[in-house]
């Protein structure tokens, strides 16, 4: 079996250093992904 990196590109509107409820929302996505083994980019 090969070693392969998850990968993904996140675009979000809203994302820290913003707040609300969005922000957040999209913010711990993010993190949640990376605990999960994938390498999270964002363009906001």
């Amino acid at each position: 079996m090969s070693n392969q990196i998850n990968q993904i590109l996140m675009i979000a509107y809203y994302f820290p250093p913003l707040g609300g409820a969005g922000v957040q929302r999209s913010s711990k996505f993010a993190k949640y992904l990376a605990r999960q083994g994938w390498q999270v980019r964002v363009v906001s």
